[in-house]
């Protein structure tokens, strides 16, 4: 399968190495053993196995592999995120905080006279957005689940993605702090209805291998399948076009980013996970253009604020190498209340004494951090579109992204706000006004290759991914869930494509 034997074909091709790429490449093996696998990735291997998550390199790693992911901004130097960053306005301080590893759309991001997602942004090195994201895992609720896929076959989808994940939900271990904090949370937003879901832990996928924080990415997903003889990754690898004749999917034109040279890959399926702005993007360069591609566009809002916790709230941040109970306190998504809180102490966060020493680190122990996630009105009008004739900085259409908001949104910030107002009452006071983050800023894109239960121009893919129109071409990523939704999306990312995958397999 590899180029130096001549073999220019594979059982499946995946494009894009994140977590849907990750978890549709487990799901095929797991399937069947012997199907011949091929992930192409437009950016450089990082460091470490395949996948691996930055948290876990070495400091000289972990920068290394952020400049190496940073597509056009490959040698710009990104400061790390400090504390202050969590509450700065977006006129304060000069440009929005972008974070290391990615690259913003620019300017195409806000049309004038709209909101825009003026800082979203993009990761290109294997294992994708998934070597950086937070690890955040909590099961959606409500309006959030996808109501067309039966509810105790999504419940075991999930289950699996949290295996893959190696989902912790037992992190707190029990910690006095943690759990006072989560009583007094519990207190105030369990009686927001009798439908309300209860108050408690953020499930992460992280663990402590040897007393050290572990933080799961695609490595994790991928597991014994990296080292097989039957799957490769190909880094420095774009993707021009999925190849389709008659109807059918049967490969890619891909581009060799080191040596120049063009080439086609044949598959018996093509799997396109570039993420939720890239993979309609090469949709469109390929002719695939269902009414829907880049379409119902959505990020949840984000709003966090900091505050002074009261003494009984308050603990001495730990000292280098201690080992410490971590969590953060969910407030999760509810039909009365369609967004989703989070509140950490920051000396459970499991982070190391900042810069300024001991006397720093014993102002941050009084210190909470305080996170709302609210649901984004869905409209058709929110989209990224590309362009037939003007590219971007690979070559690909150059996309432009249309984003307003909705009275509806309106108000949601309204509630998140108030929702912030009212954790701080019960915790403290606070210490910096909270802010709407920029668009763009939670970096969780959705709906733009959508799924639907339907080919009625409402979305991209049917239930199991498989594109409207184009036999044996598959979609994946956050891009495929079609509602409105607060929490963190990988979780679900992952169970979409474990179904996605296990459905491609019984079909080769």
């Amino acid at each position: 399968m590899t180029r130096a034997t001549g073999a220019e074909s594979a059982d499946v091709l995946i494009i894009g190495s994140g977590p849907a790429g990750a978890g549709y490449a487990r799901a095929i093996a797991d399937a069947r053993r012997e199907t011949r696998i091929l992930m192409v990735e437009v950016g450089p291997k990082l460091s470490g196995a395949v996948g691996e998550h930055t948290s876990n390199m070495t400091e000289l790693d972990r920068l290394a592999s952020q400049r190496a992911s940073q597509g056009p901004d490959a040698d710009v130097e990104r400061p790390q995120l400090d504390i202050s960053q969590v509450s700065r306005a977006p006129g304060d301080g000069g440009l929005p905080f972008v974070w290391p590893g990615l690259f913003t759309v620019g300017e195409r991001a806000q049309v004038e006279g709209e909101d825009g997602l003026p800082v979203a942004s993009m990761s290109s090195g294997v294992g994708g957005m998934g070597v950086y994201w937070t690890g955040s895992c909590p099961r959606p609720n409500a309006s959030e689940r996808i109501a067309f896929i039966p509810g105790d076959e999504l419940d075991a989808l999930y289950a699996r993605a949290e295996e893959l994940l190696s989902v912790r939900k037992d992190l707190q271990d029990g910690d006095p702090l943690l759990a006072t904090l989560r009583d007094a949370m519990a207190a105030e937003f369990d009686a927001d209805g009798a439908d309300a879901t209860p108050v408690g832990f953020m499930p992460t996928a992280s663990s402590r291998a040897g007393g050290r924080p572990h933080t799961s990415g695609p490595a994790e997903i991928l597991g014994p399948l990296a080292t097989e003889s039957t799957f490769e990754v190909r880094p420095e690898t774009l993707a021009r076009r999925v190849l389709i004749e008659d109807g059918v999917a049967v490969g890619a034109e891909l581009l060799d980013r080191v040596s120049g040279e063009t080439y086609e890959v044949r598959a018996r399926r093509v799997v396109v996970c570039a993420d939720s702005l890239r993979t309609p993007q090469l949709l469109f360069a390929s002719g695939v253009r269902p009414r829907a591609l880049g379409h119902f566009l959505n990020e949840h809002f984000q709003m966090t604020a900091l505050v002074k916790l009261r003494d009984e709230f308050v603990c001495e941040m730990p000292a280098p190498g201690e080992i410490t109970p971590t969590g953060t306190v969910l407030i999760p998504f509810s039909p009365g209340r369609p967004m989703q809180g989070q509140v950490v102490a920051l000396s459970r966060m499991g982070y190391r004494i900042p810069p300024g020493g001991e006397a720093a680190a014993s102002r941050l122990g009084r210190v909470g951090m305080l996170a709302w996630y609210g649901a984004k009105d869905l409209q058709y009008r929110d989209a990224v579109e590309f362009s037939d004739t003007e590219t971007d900085w690979y070559g690909m259409p150059a996309m432009t992204i249309r984003y307003t908001l909705t009275d509806v949104d309106r108000q949601t910030l309204k509630s998140m706000r108030a929702n912030i107002d009212r954790c701080a009452e019960v915790l403290g006071e606070l210490l910096t006004e909270p802010n709407h983050a920029p668009g763009g800023s939670s970096l969780h894109y959705q709906g733009t290759v959508r799924v639907g239960s339907a080919d009625d121009g409402e979305s991209v893919c049917d239930p199991y991914a498989r594109v409207w129109g184009v036999e044996h071409l598959h979609v994946g990523g956050n891009g495929l869930i079609p509602t409105s939704t607060a929490a963190n999306p990988t979780l679900t990312n992952v169970a979409l494509a474990v179904r996605a995958g296990r459905q491609l397999a019984s079909e080769l």
